[in-house]
């Protein structure tokens, strides 16, 4: 990490200016020339002696010192460090009677000391309270959280409640054709093309201040506002959003080229209170959190291909954003859980984004979800005729037109009794 690359480079330049001295006061002279002379009865040298190369000398222990430190403080276990040091040291001590083969001249003495030095100052930096946390953390959120995120949760000053209930957003992107390409291409293509999504989205949403929950073929999820707290997460997550829309255009145009098939994608942002903890066991722990939103925004990223949408957001996500955030509504939802139907809206770009005609269509759009869930056909085909875009194709539009003509010949919720909404579609069967 960052921190730990500037402490083992204040340490190598601590480590090293003391030696630089010392060879200008010519302190290895001495030992240098014993060392002469135990070469010489031990070993046949070349025929024109031992030279002595300086320059080979300051940069092998400027190298030891500074990756004795990093080595050091980034190894937690005491018996590796001490087999480090013993292995640094037994490497440099075998290097003069191999150079000594060649004519030159290596004095080790130096180079034994910037390591051992350098590798005792790393380990007792990395074992401060801090240090420790680090390499406690290490193991849960490397890879994870970005270099910047995980410093600042390792130097928070008072132990970071990581177990408790926190509201969080929840960004979901899921591969939404993954069943039917793993039906149709090669294992190994297949293998290779879900790899290549998650590690390009995971990326992408880890630089961006994400914390990577899930990664694997069907879906890549990510928090907002966990581990680190974060006022503003469901807005962070909305801008998160939108800068993954364009990601995504150019990978899907990407995988396409590679692999000769069109791979789909859906993306959702759910925000609710969630139980957040250390969960699993041995080498399967990790920290995660639990709740409605996480499996509500699972649902959302299959709504994208009923929608022919791109970007789902919860009610909650939207009543966070709705002032800096651009949006229009789809349908009511509901599940076996919520006590009550939730609305989903579609997120189409920050305040200020939309065009005075996208504007327009936005409007009328939203009229039209409002008059047809009120039962208001006539009007709402009205409203709906007025989104309209001459040569835009609007999948959401054109979805919500078929569903009023199915609208005039039944209500299938009320023909079978059961206390749903109009136009409230289960997330159940999903």
């Amino acid at each position: 990490m960052a921190r730990n690359r500037a402490a083992a480079m204040f340490i190598g330049v601590l480590v090293c200016v003391p030696l630089l001295v010392l060879h200008q006061f010519e302190f290895f002279a001495g030992i240098s020339h014993w060392l002469t002379g135990v070469l010489e009865r031990l070993i046949i040298l070349p025929p024109g002696g031992l030279r002595a190369s300086l320059p080979l000398q300051y940069a092998y222990y400027t190298f030891m010192a500074f990756a004795s430190a990093w080595v050091c403080i980034e190894l937690f276990s005491l018996w590796r460090r001490l087999a480090y040091l013993l292995g640094a040291s037994f490497l440099t001590a075998s290097l003069t009677p191999v150079l000594a083969f060649c004519g030159v001249l290596f004095e080790p003495f130096s180079g034994i000391l910037a390591t051992l030095v350098a590798g005792l100052i790393g380990a007792l930096v990395s074992s401060t309270v801090t240090g420790h946390r680090r390499h406690q953390m290490r193991r849960f959120f490397v890879g994870r959280l970005s270099s910047q995120r995980f410093d600042e949760l390792a130097e928070q000053n008072q132990p970071l409640k990581l177990t408790e209930r926190r509201e969080i957003t929840v960004l979901t992107c899921r591969l939404a054709n993954h069943i039917e390409l793993s039906g149709e291409i090669e294992p190994r293509a297949f293998e290779e093309m879900t790899a290549h999504f998650e590690q390009q989205v995971g990326e992408f949403l880890v630089i961006r201040g994400g914390y990577l929950d899930a990664c694997n073929a069907q879906r890549v999820r990510a928090f907002f506002g966990y581990p680190l707290v974060d006022e503003h997460h469901a807005l962070h997550a909305c801008q998160v959003l939108l800068q993954l829309r364009d990601f995504l255009a150019a990978l899907q145009k990407d995988m396409h080229t590679r692999w000769s098939w069109k791979p789909r994608f859906g993306c959702s942002l759910s925000t609710g209170t969630l139980a957040c903890g250390l969960f699993g066991y041995g080498d399967f722990q990790g920290f995660s959190a639990v709740g409605e939103a996480v499996e509500f925004g699972d649902r959302l990223c299959v709504l994208n291909a009923v929608y022919g949408t791109q970007l789902l957001l919860s009610a909650r996500t939207y009543a966070l954003v709705k002032e800096p955030m651009e949006v229009r509504p789809m349908e009511m939802v509901f599940t076996q859980r919520l006590k009550q139907v939730s609305e989903v809206y579609e997120l189409l770009g920050a305040k200020g984004d939309l065009s005075e005609t996208e504007t327009r269509a936005r409007d009328a759009f939203w009229q039209g979800v409002v008059q047809l869930r009120k039962g208001d056909v006539k009007q709402a085909l009205t409203s709906f005729t007025k989104a309209r875009r001459e040569g835009h194709d609007d999948p959401p539009l054109s979805y919500f037109l078929d569903l009023l003509d199915s609208t005039q010949k039944e209500d299938k919720a009320e023909a079978e009794g059961k206390p749903v909404p109009r136009h409230a579609r289960s997330l159940n069967a999903t």
